[in-house]
C-alpha cells in the first residue's frame, strides 16, 4: 500500500507543484477528507471549503487529515 510522503518545513512547498496523478492513493483519499478531488486539484473547478477554513473552523476529521499531510495550525491557516 502506497504511504503519505514525509513532508517537513513548509507542506504547502511539498503539495503545491504536483499533480493529482503524482499523489499515492492514500494521499488523495486523506486530500479526499479536506473536499479535494481530482478535478479541485487540478483547478479545473473550485477548492474545496475546508481551503479557506481556518484550522479552529476543520472538523476533527479534517484536522486529523491535515496532519497526516504535515500541516500544523500555524501551516494551516498561513496559507
Amino acid at each position: 500500500m502506497a504511504s503519505i510522503r514525509e513532508v517537513t518545513g513548509d507542506p504547502g512547498d511539498t503539495w503545491d507543484d504536483l499533480s493529482w496523478s503524482d499523489l499515492s492513493s492514500e494521499e488523495q483519499e486523506v486530500w479526499g477528507v479536506l473536499g479535494w478531488d481530482e478535478d479541485s486539484w487540478e483547478e479545473e473547478t473550485n477548492p474545496p471549503a475546508s481551503n479557506d477554513q481556518y484550522w479552529d473552523d476543520l472538523s476533527s476529521s479534517e484536522r486529523a487529515a491535515a496532519k497526516k499531510l504535515g500541516y500544523t495550525q500555524e501551516f494551516w491557516d498561513e496559507e
